[in-house]
């Protein structure tokens, strides 16, 4: 059985803004434990729980996960990589390739332009990319299109900024932010979530010793893969599916206790029916994962 931990962090990834109420009656202890070590998981920085925003609505369309191969230390080219600000991902990895990125661009054109700026780093020898179709799961990425005619005005924005740094925030703090009263800045939270103008989930700090540890696999498959996508869904440990063109037709996430979990998920993977090849990487060290956004004005 997960430990309470892992339980609060299953049930942020469902709904980051869970009251402690909430998650007591899901996870069976009392709400002073949930909140007592929920405070602690924050406080200590093991978790984080920010907003992001729908890509469509900050006119991102491009993105691209870019395994990198260096001559020498991985770790002379690392802030090169940190500093680019398409990087929502940057980790030192094992197997073939030393580094992998996630890049979220406007459009092909800059992602082109920024993966060549990558090929010309010290260090540098080779790039393989592959462009997402499309992602199937991710906390921080939507599940539909922005509604046609959406809006937001100033007061939005404010929130959506500072949500991206908090996503707890109680309505009251909110409210003092934004010179409203916490039923109304109640109404416009659960309205910017309902639309998922943001999304509001935990970033886990990779690197503490306690983290779980985590790898990326890469998947080939037989037809269309749906069958593979929706037993990679029911599947626990999974964080990320993305479908992509390139080397490999999905891409996914896993975490796991330890090792030996890792390679029993990855087992897993490699006897679903419709998966021909899979590649994986163990993440060895996250160095940045950020999902804040300059946003644009009001009036969208």
């Amino acid at each position: 059985m997960p430990d309470l931990d892992e339980q609060l962090v299953e049930l942020l990834q469902l709904d980051g803004r869970a009251s402690y109420s909430e998650l007591a009656e899901r996870t069976g202890v009392s709400r002073a434990v949930v909140a007592g070590r929920l405070s602690t998981l924050i406080r200590t920085g093991a978790v984080r729980v920010v907003a992001a925003v729908h890509p469509e609505f900050l006119g991102l369309q491009a993105y691209a996960h870019v395994s990198i191969h260096t001559a020498g230390a991985a770790a002379d080219t690392i802030p090169a990589l940190v500093d680019l600000p398409a990087a929502v991902f940057v980790s030192a990895v094992s197997g073939e390739h030393d580094l992998v990125v996630e890049l979220r661009l406007p459009n092909q054109r800059e992602l082109y332009a920024t993966v060549a700026v990558i090929r010309g780093l010290p260090g540098v020898v080779s790039v393989n990319t592959l462009l997402y179709v499309d992602v199937v799961t991710g906390v921080f990425m939507p599940g539909k299109p922005l509604p046609e005619g959406l809006r937001v005005d100033g007061v939005d924005l404010e929130l959506m900024t500072a949500l991206q740094r908090d996503g707890r925030l109680s309505y009251r703090e909110l409210a003092d932010r934004v010179g409203l009263s916490a039923s109304s800045v109640r109404s416009r939270v659960t309205s910017l979530v309902e639309y998922q103008v943001v999304r509001i989930g935990p970033v886990l700090n990779r690197r503490l010793r306690s983290a779980k540890a985590a790898a990326g696999v890469g998947i080939n498959v037989d037809g269309d893969g749906i069958r593979a996508i929706a037993a990679l869904r029911e599947l626990r440990g999974v964080e990320f599916i993305a479908r992509t063109i390139g080397r490999f037709d999905l891409v996914a996430t896993i975490s796991a206790d330890s090792a030996l979990g890792l390679h029993q998920v990855i087992d897993s993977l490699k006897s679903l029916e419709d998966v021909v090849r899979l590649d994986s990487w163990i993440h060895l060290e996250v160095v940045k994962e950020r999902y804040e956004w300059p946003l644009p004005t009001a009036g969208r």
